[in-house]
C-alpha cells in the first residue's frame, strides 16, 4: 500500500516525520545532560488525581475485572458519560450509541479519523504552523496538505477569510483550537465564521479540541459541534490526557456522524481493538462532577503562564496571543540566528529545552514553542537562564 500512496501523501508524511524527529532528537540530547529544565514536553507533568485512580480501580473490580475485551467503540457507560458531559457543559446532545467512539488516546483517534475521511489524493487544509502528527496522519491516508497561513492581521488565529482564500479545492479542514503550537484560541464568533466558510467550501471539518479545558480567555470555549448547521460536516477529536492529566491511560475519543463512527469502528476492529478496560473505567471516574480536578489544574497552568509572560516581557521577547492550550509561541528572530540554532545553543549553554518553530512548519525559523508543563519554580529558573543566555548574545553582538 505504501508504494501506491501518492507522492503528495509521502511528502506530507516525510515532513511530519522530520518535525517529530527533530523534537525527539532534542529530547534525547536533553536527557543526556544534567540539570536541564524542560520547556518542551507536551504531556502534563501533574500527577493524575488519586480519586480518578481509586475510582477506576473500584469500577474495574465491580465490573468483574473486565471479562472479555468489551465493545470496539468503548464501554457503553463511558460513551454515555462523555455524552452526558457534552449535554451538561456544552449544551450539545450526542447519541452515545451511534456518535461516540473511544480510542487508544487522541493520537490513535487522529490516525483513524484520517484513514476514514481521506482518500488518496484528497487535499486537506491545515493551519500553519501546525502539530507535525497531522502531516504524518494525512500522509498515511495519501492526502495532500494545503497550508492555511496564520500570523497576519489576526496573529495566529485562523479566520474564515484565510480559509476561503487558501482552501478552495480541499476536501477537509483540520482545525486545532486552542492551537498547538501557538496557543492561539479562536473564540465564539470566529468559530462561527469558520463554520460558515467551511460550509461555503463544502469542507468536512476535523475539530481537534483536546485542549478545550485549558482556556484562559474570559469567554467560554466554543465547540465546532455547537455551531448551527455545522453538525453534519463535523468530527470532534478530544480525550482525557490534557484536561485530566491522564496521558498514560491512553483514552481519547471521537464524536461524529453515525456513518463516520461506523467506518472508524471497522478500522479499529482490525487494528488495535478496544481501549483497555481499566483505562476506560478510570476515564469514567474522571467524568464524575465531584471531585473535578480540572479547576485546580487550570489554576496551576495559569500561574505558570503568568511566569512565562512576565519573563518574556522582561526580556523583550515578542510572543503570539495566548488564549489557551499548553504552549506559547515566541519570536526569537532578533537574536540573529535561526530557531534550531537558538534552541540547540540554549540547551547546550543554558540547560533549557524548548523546540524550534521549524518543527511545526518550514517558514517558522524565527519562532520557538515553549511549554507550560513544568513547575512554576522551574519556569522562573529557566527564564533567569534564558536571560543570561540572550544577554550574552547581545553582548557578543
Amino acid at each position: 500500500m505504501t508504494a501506491q500512496r501518492p507522492a503528495a501523501g509521502r511528502e506530507a508524511q516525510r515532513k511530519g516525520a522530520q518535525g517529530t524527529s527533530l523534537r525527539y532528537r532534542m529530547m534525547a540530547l536533553a536527557r543526556s545532560r544534567r540539570n536541564v529544565i524542560s520547556l518542551g514536553r507536551g504531556d502534563p507533568d501533574i500527577d493524575t488525581s488519586p480519586a480518578i485512580i481509586e475510582g477506576g480501580l473500584a469500577r474495574f473490580a465491580e465490573a468483574g475485572r473486565a471479562r472479555g475485551t468489551g465493545p470496539v467503540r468503548g464501554l457503553a457507560s463511558l460513551r454515555e458519560g462523555i455524552a452526558a458531559r457534552y449535554a451538561r457543559e456544552k449544551g450539545i446532545e450526542v447519541d452515545p450509541a451511534r456518535e461516540v467512539l473511544v480510542a487508544n488516546g487522541a493520537q490513535e483517534g487522529l490516525f483513524l479519523a484520517m484513514l476514514a475521511l481521506v482518500d488518496p489524493g484528497d487535499r486537506v487544509a491545515c493551519q500553519d504552523p501546525r502539530y507535525s502528527s497531522y502531516d504524518q496522519a494525512i500522509g498515511v491516508a495519501g492526502g495532500e496538505i494545503v497550508p492555511v497561513p496564520t500570523g497576519g492581521d489576526r496573529p495566529f488565529l485562523l479566520g474564515g477569510g484565510e480559509l476561503r482564500e487558501h482552501a478552495r479545492g480541499a476536501k477537509m479542514l483540520v482545525f486545532v483550537n486552542p492551537s498547538n503550537p501557538t496557543g492561539a484560541c479562536v473564540e465564539g464568533d470566529g468559530v462561527e465564521a469558520l463554520a460558515r466558510a467551511a460550509a461555503d467550501l463544502d469542507l468536512v471539518v476535523l475539530s481537534d479540541e483536546i485542549y478545550e479545558d485549558v482556556v484562559f480567555n474570559e469567554t467560554p470555549f466554543r465547540s465546532f459541534l455547537a455551531v448551527d448547521g455545522a453538525r453534519e460536516r463535523t468530527v470532534v477529536l478530544s480525550g482525557f490526557s490534557k484536561a485530566y492529566a491522564m496521558t498514560g491511560f491512553r483514552v481519547g475519543y471521537l464524536v461524529g456522524p453515525p456513518a463516520f463512527i461506523d467506518a472508524v469502528e471497522a478500522l479499529k476492529s482490525t487494528t488495535s481493538g478496544p481501549c483497555p478496560a481499566f483505562s476506560q473505567h478510570a476515564a469514567l471516574a474522571a467524568l464524575e462532577p465531584d471531585p473535578d480536578p480540572r479547576p485546580a489544574y487550570l489554576a496551576r497552568y495559569r500561574a505558570r503562564r503568568r511566569a512565562l509572560l512576565d519573563g518574556f516581557a522582561r526580556l523583550g521577547i515578542p510572543h503570539g496571543p495566548h488564549g489557551g492550550g499548553l504552549f506559547m509561541w515566541a519570536d526569537i528572530s532578533r537574536f540573529g540566528m535561526d530557531a534550531e540554532t537558538f534552541c540547540y545553543r540554549l540547551l547546550d549553554e543554558a540547560g533549557v529545552l524548548m523546540f524550534p518553530g521549524n518543527a511545526f512548519g518550514r517558514r517558522w525559523r524565527g519562532w520557538v514553542r515553549v511549554s507550560l508543563l513544568a513547575p512554576e519554580a522551574h519556569i522562573l529558573e529557566a527564564m533567569q537562564r534564558i536571560a543570561g543566555f540572550v544577554g550574552g548574545l547581545v553582548a557578543r553582538d
